[in-house]
């Protein structure tokens, strides 16, 4: 999961995610300032998380 400074505010995006905004990216220059792998993250846009937890 990586986080997304964009000009509306910051978004987590898992990589799924993120090959539906890679021309919105470019266009606006969004940057990522760090990548995490927590179970407990979750992707802003489809909600789900990049670490699955099986019990």
């Amino acid at each position: 999961m990586k986080l997304w400074v964009t000009p509306d505010g910051d978004r987590w995006l898992c990589d799924e995610c993120l090959e539906q905004f890679r021309e919105q990216m470019e266009e606006e220059q969004w940057r990522a300032p760090f990548e995490r792998w927590d179970p407990m993250l979750r992707c802003s846009e489809c909600r789900h998380g990049d670490v699955e937890i099986f019990d």
